[in-house]
């Protein structure tokens, strides 16, 4: 074996260039859409276009939302939502609880999200981008909005979906991802497995209902895809979905109950939480090391306006607040908050993975999104949970049978309630012993969530497309899928031999009786 100490210098040199120009060779071209009003939604696939920039590839990002860090490769583009979208999402932040108010801005919200992708794709700034002439290897896009795909056929480019939580049906349909009643609750119900005989028929419901919710997601989709991307120039609705390779889901196993996935479905949970965060900003960084008994980190997560909460939940917050002896840093959206505790630091936009990792946080007071359950496990904070919407309430009874939060509803919040919560998860040791064992369970991984990412990203555009993870069965409707028409031969056949039989025996039986009677 030869001695690389034995090597002349030369040839290190050579061996040098030649893997830095097998690295250029592998730069991609990576283009990244994402025109959900959520923020959090954003900052997911935001992590991992970054990563692939600082891998050397070359990453385009559209989104809602500036962006201040910079990176090499990486250009954004920021597009900013309608004021109308921007009421919208207010409104439907502040009627969370009112089932029948949610019920009816529906159409409402998909309409918001259709009008979304229309403002993005007609824009000036992406029209100039898709005039590139350089081209692209690879469309990267979010959850909601999918009449983006159009540009798969634009581009001639495969599609990767970053889905910000568990796997969702309408995104279960785009790769055929099978979804047992029996075993996979309803996001939207806060179900929990085992389920009962009475939480089974419940998910029944709960199903019927993600059905119609894609229906009509669909027909605002295609009317908008329609729109932007002309049957006489380009293929149709269904066609392009067929272009999505790869489904990245910002979940983990640890997080639920296991549950079947095709090869196209990978879980990146935590995808964008940080191995060493960065170093908090100077004011951040002294009010938390200064903190004697540690810090209590509040936020409703990116679209709550906290500022717009009833005067009677604000007054129970603060005054909750005012009666700690631990600092809270919270995440407030305007200048100023009348009758601000002397102990309560604001800011309107907060590190939250950088400020978690901090040992001197104690407990998080957040709302259930998955993101923030994801970086609080990581880092072993426990919380105090407030569920607000959408899969908020499943995301925390899991985590509530799991022993490190405690749930609060939104409509039993107030300073007796509130102050009960905190000193429930402070002064009991099982919350923080749990949340720091089920941490060591998370991290425990062959690779990093943003690892799994970047290989599988890399391996769709090296294997254009990876055609060959398309399970068959998405391209079947659904009697063909379940096999219902082999079930119906089968029982048609049933049938006839017994017709056959009854007939012979009925035959037989006459023929006897007449043979009697001759007799």
């Amino acid at each position: 074996m030869r001695n690389w100490n034995q090597v002349p210098i030369g040839y290190g040199l050579l061996w040098i260039v030649g893997c830095t120009l097998l690295q250029l060779s592998a730069a991609y071209r990576i283009l990244g859409i994402n025109t959900s009003p959520s923020r959090s939604h954003v900052i997911v696939q935001d992590a991992l276009m970054k990563e692939l920039a600082r891998r050397g590839h070359h990453v385009t990002m559209v989104s809602p939302y500036s962006e201040s860090e910079q990176v090499p490769n990486y250009r954004k583009i920021t597009i900013e939502m309608d004021s109308w979208g921007k009421d919208l999402t207010k409104n439907i932040l502040s009627n969370s609880n009112n089932r029948v108010a949610m019920m009816k801005m529906m159409p409402q919200m998909l309409e918001l999200s259709a009008a979304g992708v229309n403002r993005t794709l007609r824009s000036p700034e992406v029209q100039a981008v898709l005039q590139d002439k350089e081209g692209y290897d690879l469309l990267i896009t979010g959850i909601l909005g999918d009449a983006v795909l159009g540009l798969t056929h634009v581009l001639q480019v495969p599609a990767v979906i970053v889905c910000p939580n568990a796997a969702m049906q309408i995104v279960n349909s785009m790769v055929g991802n099978p979804t047992p009643l029996a075993t996979i609750p309803s996001m939207m119900l806060g179900l929990s497995n085992p389920m009962s005989f009475g939480a089974r028929l419940a998910n029944v419901a709960g199903a019927l209902f993600d059905e119609v919710f894609g229906y009509l997601w669909v027909y605002y989709q295609r009317n908008i895809y329609n729109e932007l991307f002309p049957s006489v120039t380009h293929p149709s609705y269904d066609d392009v979905k067929k272009n999505v390779s790869l489904v990245l889901l910002n979940h983990h196993v640890s997080k639920g109950s296991p549950r079947p996935y095709l090869p196209t479905m990978v879980e990146v949970g935590g995808l964008q939480i940080k191995e060493k965060p960065l170093p908090l900003p100077a004011d951040i960084q002294r009010w938390i090391d200064g903190a004697e008994h540690g810090v209590i980190f509040f936020s409703l997560g990116t679209n709550l306006l906290s500022s717009s909460m009833p005067p009677e939940k604000l007054d129970a917050v603060l005054e909750t607040f005012r009666k700690l002896k631990q600092r809270v840093i919270w995440k407030w959206d305007t200048q100023d908050m009348p009758n601000k505790p002397a102990n309560v630091m604001l800011k309107e936009w907060l590190p939250q993975d950088d400020i978690l990792a901090h040992p001197n946080v104690r407990l998080f007071i957040m709302h259930g999104g998955l993101g923030g359950i994801a970086e609080a496990l990581y880092h072993g904070v426990p919380l105090v949970g407030i569920p607000m919407f959408g899969d908020q309430p499943l995301n925390l009874a899991k985590v509530e049978e799991e022993g490190w939060v405690y749930v609060l509803e939104y409509k039993d919040l107030n300073e007796q309630t509130l102050t009960k919560a905190i000193e429930e998860v402070l002064d009991n040791p099982r919350y923080r012993e749990n949340v720091q064992r089920l941490s060591q369970l998370y991290r425990d991984r062959p690779q990093s969530a943003m690892e799994t990412a970047v290989y599988w990203t890399e391996y769709v555009i090296r294997h254009k497309g990876a055609h060959h993870l398309r399970y068959v069965g998405v391209d079947m409707p659904f009697w063909k899928r379940h096999s219902m028409d082999v079930f119906a031969f089968l029982g048609g056949a049933v049938f006839v031999l017994a017709k056959v039989i009854s007939m012979g025996c009925r035959l037989c039986c006459r023929r006897k009786a007449a043979k009697l009677k001759r007799q």
